[in-house]
């Protein structure tokens, strides 16, 4: 059971009204979509003057009062809570990198033995830290390691993007 003391809410649930507004109408989708999850639900509009319920509810949490004093936490939303995220695929073709991640991720190798070795010896030179590929270089500098078409990016930003006025030969 849903009550409102919005007519405004309640009709627009229950499809007497229509929404105008963009914003309204958001709102009213999603209200839409939560409802659809529910076998049977009720909602009426019950008047103000007959909310005393609710009013003495609200009337008792601001008449608390705690050693801090009254405070009323304020959220603001970064976005609307009617936005859809968004969503980006982001598509990886396979690289050198990914038997070495599997086997120091989670001890996986290729079934073919030789391969197996290889990547067990290729490994040691290697470290995982928060999800990222490093290789740890002889003067003991980690190199993050990118995927193959992160490195045709970065080779092009330092020959022709932002860096190419200021590269030497």
């Amino acid at each position: 059971m849903i009550c409102s003391d919005s007519q405004l809410v309640v009709n627009q649930v229950v499809t007497e009204f229509t929404a105008k507004d963009e914003s309204m109408a958001a709102y009213l989708a999603q209200a839409r979509r939560l409802l659809s999850q529910f076998k049977t639900y009720y909602i009426r509009q019950i008047p103000r003057s007959e909310n005393s319920h609710a009013d003495a509810l609200s009337r008792l949490a601001s008449a608390i009062d705690d050693r801090n004093g009254r405070h009323v936490p304020v959220e603001v939303l970064a976005r609307r809570s009617t936005t859809e995220a968004d969503i980006n695929t982001v598509h990886q073709d396979p690289s050198w990198m990914d038997p070495i991640h599997s086997y120091l991720t989670n001890g996986t190798l290729p079934t073919d033995r030789t391969e197996a070795k290889t990547v067990r010896q290729r490994s040691a030179q290697y470290l995982l830290l928060q999800g990222i590929l490093y290789r740890c270089s002889y003067s003991l500098l980690l190199l993050r390691c990118v995927a193959p078409q992160q490195g045709d990016y970065i080779l092009r930003e330092i020959h022709k993007g932002a860096c190419g006025d200021h590269s030497g030969s």
